[in-house]
Formats: C-alpha cells, structure tokens, sequence
C-alpha cells in the first residue's frame, strides 16, 4: 500500500507519461506513411529514441511498484502508453534498404533496450524479414546484446521461442515444477516450449549476443512473470547440430518447423578469400556475425561487416567473398510467402517436423498478464 504521497508521485509521472503518449501517437501516423526506400536513417533514430525514452521510463516505474508490491493496482494506467511505445519500436529497418542490393549498417540500426529486474540494460536491434512498416506484420530478427552478469526477467510466449547464443556461454533456467538448468555455447540454439517460464543469464565477462527469429505470434504475446510460484510446468533443450564442411565453405544449419513456425537458419562460417554463391530467387536477408565480406549482386558490389544486415532483392545468385580470417553469416531462409496471421492459424505448408514434437504444457498464469509487443 502506497502511502498518500508515494501514490500522487506516481500519478504525477503516469500524467507525464500520459501526455508524452500524444507525441508517440504521432510518430504512428508518420510510420504508417513510410515507403520504402526512401526511408532515412537519422529520421529512424529521431522517431525510435523518442520512443525508447518513454519505454523506459515505463519499465522503471513498473519494476518500482512491483518493488512495493502495488504493480496490479497501477498497471492498467501504465501498460496502454508502454504498448503504444513499443509499437513505435517496432520499425521496420528494412526500409531502409534503398537499392537492390543494400547494407543496412550496424550504425543505423536503431536500437532499444529492455530492463532487468536490477535495472540493468539490455541493448536490442531487430529487423523484418520483409518489407512491411512493421517487424511484426512477418517474421522478423531480433539481435540482443547481453551485458556481463546480465539476467533477464522470467518471462514466458504462448508459442515456442528458439534463441541462437553467439559469442559466450549462456546459462538458461526454465521452471518445471522447480527451477531447472542448462547451457548453450557458441552457435548452439536454445529451444524454449510454449507457456514455458525462462530466462537467460551471460556469466562471462563480455557481452554476448543472442539472435531470435520470431512470427507474430511470438513478438504479440510476452507473459511476463515478476516471481515464480514453483507450480510452472515447461521444457526446454539445446540444440547443436554438427557442422557440415561443403567444398570452400561451413554450415551450421536448423531446421524449425512447429504447429507456428516453419523456416530454417543457416550459419554459414567463411574464411579469407572463400567464395560462395547463394540462390537469391525470393528476397534474401543476411546478418553479418563476425568479419568483414564482399557481396555481388548482378553488377553490384558492396562490402559488409560485423552487426551489418544485407538486404538483397531476387537475382540468380548472390556471390560472396570473405575479406577477413574469419566470417560468419546468419542467413535465415524457407520462410512464408505469405503474411503470418495474428490468430494463431499456420500456413497449410506447416507440418511438425519429426524428432522435434513439443512436450504439451500447462500453463499457469492467466493469459490477462500478458504484455503486447515485447
């Protein structure tokens, strides 16, 4: 219970929030008019950081009235302007890309970040694997920069996550009738079931990175959890494929399919002076690892480095060339020609994918605490 004045101060900063929501709902109207590739980075930035301002003012005040225990009475004045932020957030960077072959630099990606319950900072970029206004009228990639030290809150999706751990060693708990563990290394791809209660933790003493593909259904449904009551059931795995050595090149491929989800991602290794050429026959999508490439479509070149999102229109191939020891690329492909439905339906080419059938969970926290667009 909040004391008389505790609880003026926070409807002060909710009525600062509130009339700052005015602001945000025109960065809306702005977004609905973009085109693509006339979009400019420096307007992206401008629009998104107004946004990330606003966001995180709300996770503060949020995790500040959890601290007292008051976060239910509060949450439906706070939740309606945090939302609308983080709809803003949801820019596509895609449309950016101005020519048939483009880099989007690492530079103007813009970024936002999440909290912890410590306060702590996690750094997050996405983009749409499409060229809709929105990451989530599609699939869509979000890259997380994890801090040392750096836990997430426990949180759980209505639809199976896969996350790749990059760089470090990832620690992952998940709650199944107790807290339970497992580690991903380096290329390695944790797979969290629907409804289940999961977090993230980098014990080393660098930053990491984590890249996860999501559908609609994935990004609209975040069921976050402030405490565990020890009756959450769930299940989670690592994956690690074994890499497969063709001709100049590696790959480190999975292959995703689930009553949501269908695609695959490769992880393609290239070392100084490799060349590999890739089907282009749809739009393709390249997020550059690590290292320093060369990229030709047709008679254009360009050159992309590490946290670089190529973004390449249908040709016959597109030709890569390593300039750097040492390049990885994430290229995820097989994806939907068609737009992802809100309601949950899959496409009619969805089949389960055999050896990789989820464990049915329970769920146990009621579906109204679930945050849109996390």
């Amino acid at each position: 219970m909040l004391t008389a004045t505790a609880a003026s101060s926070v409807r002060a900063r909710l009525d600062r929030l509130a009339r700052r929501s005015a602001v945000l709902r025109r960065i809306r109207e702005d977004q609905e008019r973009l085109v693509p590739g006339i979009v400019c980075p420096e307007e992206a930035w401008a629009r998104l950081s107004v946004a990330n301002h606003i966001n995180e003012a709300c996770q503060r005040l949020e995790l500040e009235l959890v601290a007292v225990g008051v976060h239910q009475e509060w949450a439906p004045h706070l939740a309606p302007i945090r939302t609308l932020a983080e709809t803003v957030l949801r820019e596509n960077a895609v449309l950016q890309a101005r020519s048939p072959l483009h880099v989007i630099r690492a530079a103007d990606m813009p970024s936002r970040f999440v909290l912890n319950r410590m306060g702590g900072r996690e750094r997050r970029i996405g983009f749409g694997l499409h060229r809709r206004g929105r990451n989530e009228e599609g699939p869509s990639v979000v890259v997380a920069f994890t801090p040392p030290a750096y836990e997430q809150m426990w949180h759980a999706h209505t639809v199976d996550e896969y996350t790749l751990a990059l760089d470090v060693r990832f620690a992952g708990k998940y709650a199944d009738e107790g807290v339970r563990h497992l580690e991903a290394c380096d290329g390695q791809l944790f797979h969290f079931h629907p409804h289940t209660y999961h977090t993230l933790v980098n014990r080393d003493a660098r930053t990491g990175r984590t890249l996860t593909l999501k559908y609609p259904m994935g990004i609209s449904v975040w069921l976050p959890a402030f405490s565990l009551t020890g009756s959450e059931r769930g299940a989670a795995e690592v994956w690690s494929p074994a890499v497969k050595h063709l001709g100049g090149h590696a790959v480190r491929e999975f292959e995703i399919c689930d009553p949501h989800h269908t695609y695959r991602i490769a992880v393609i290794h290239l070392y100084i002076g490799d060349r590999l050429a890739i089907p282009c026959a749809d739009d393709t999508y390249l997020y550059v690892l690590d290292g320093r490439v060369a990229v030709q479509r047709d008679r254009r070149s360009v050159i992309a480095e590490a946290d670089d999102v190529i973004v390449a229109e249908p040709s016959r191939t597109l030709r890569l060339r390593a300039l750097t020891a040492r390049v990885r690329l994430y290229r995820p492909y097989a994806l939907p020609a068609v737009p992802l439905r809100h309601n949950g339906i899959p496409h009619r080419s969805v089949r389960r994918l055999e050896g990789h059938t989820p464990r049915r969970v329970t769920p146990v926290r009621d579906p109204s605490h679930a945050v849109p667009l996390r």
